[in-house]
């Protein structure tokens, strides 16, 4: 599955398919040691399945993508942790995983930094609290002149907002958070650092989407001022099961070049959506 230069690709699989014990140890085997000594490091089955499922989903869906084996993808992490693909990687591509609510997605992109975040709109609530220990003064304002049940609502939006950004910067939560966010509204996002703040708006584009009812994601990826608009298109899937090209519902963007995603019977390049491996 060829992307180009302004393309952008999110995968999204759910841990409820995970639970198939042939599958696994056919996810398994696509690991490195590694992977698998983290796999039993986890305390609870759930989060050791969600560990199979986010790596064997990063691998199949990386090697979609460039080409390489599953298993022969090598991975290594930057000078933040970000993990990257090691060695030969064709075409540049970057990658960014996010895991909430029993759903892992993946972003994939070339030559481009990028990071995505995905939050449940009914599973999660943040507390006042920890808004406003991570939250700028006016989004902390404008959170607090919206009804209850409204604000519960925008503060995760933001919360995801601001972690893709800081996701895609490759540094994480360790930037200060109360130094820039994004102002949300009706149609647009606009992301906005305070003065001194080491970085520019205009690098950035935002993307949010809505996948079924409450599965929220927020994408961020640098911005390319001479390219064309980025082409964002998603796939559901179970690793070695199926890829379904699928239609996120597109909420809202920041800057100019924002296009809704392809239809569900997106373009492939005439290949066929379950690769053999």
């Amino acid at each position: 599955m060829h992307l180009h230069a302004d393309d952008i690709a999110i995968w999204i699989a759910r841990l409820d398919e995970a639970d198939d014990s042939a599958l696994a140890a056919r996810w398994r085997a696509l690991l490195d040691g590694s992977e698998r000594a983290r796999e039993l490091r986890y305390r609870l089955a759930d989060d050791r399945r969600r560990h199979l499922l986010a790596r064997a989903l990063a691998r199949t869906a990386l090697a979609r993508h460039t080409g390489i084996a599953p298993q022969r993808l090598r991975f290594v992490r930057g000078r933040h942790g970000k993990p990257e693909l090691a060695g030969d990687n064709p075409g540049d591509h970057r990658f960014n995983l996010s895991h909430a609510a029993g759903v892992v997605a993946l972003a994939v992109a070339r030559g481009r930094a990028l990071g995505i975040d995905t939050e449940s709109l009914r599973a999660r609530a943040l507390s006042l609290g920890a808004v406003e220990r991570n939250f700028a003064a006016d989004e902390i304002a404008e959170l607090r002149a919206l009804p209850a049940a409204a604000r519960a609502r925008r503060t995760i939006e933001h919360w995801t907002l601001k972690e893709a950004y800081a996701k895609a910067r490759g540094i994480g939560l360790s930037l200060p958070l109360d130094r820039f966010g994004v102002r949300v509204d009706d149609a647009r996002l606009r992301l906005w650092m305070a003065p001194g703040f080491d970085d520019a708006p205009e690098r950035w584009r935002l993307w949010q989407f809505l996948d079924g009812e409450d599965q929220l994601l927020a994408l961020c990826a640098q911005h390319r001022p001479d390219a064309a608009p980025a082409r964002i298109q998603a796939i559901a899937c179970s690793p070695l099961r199926y890829e379904t090209p699928i239609a996120l519902r597109l909420l809202r963007a920041s800057g100019e070049d924002a296009l809704p995603l392809s239809e569900a019977s997106g373009e492939n390049d005439g290949r066929p959506l379950l690769a053999s491996y």
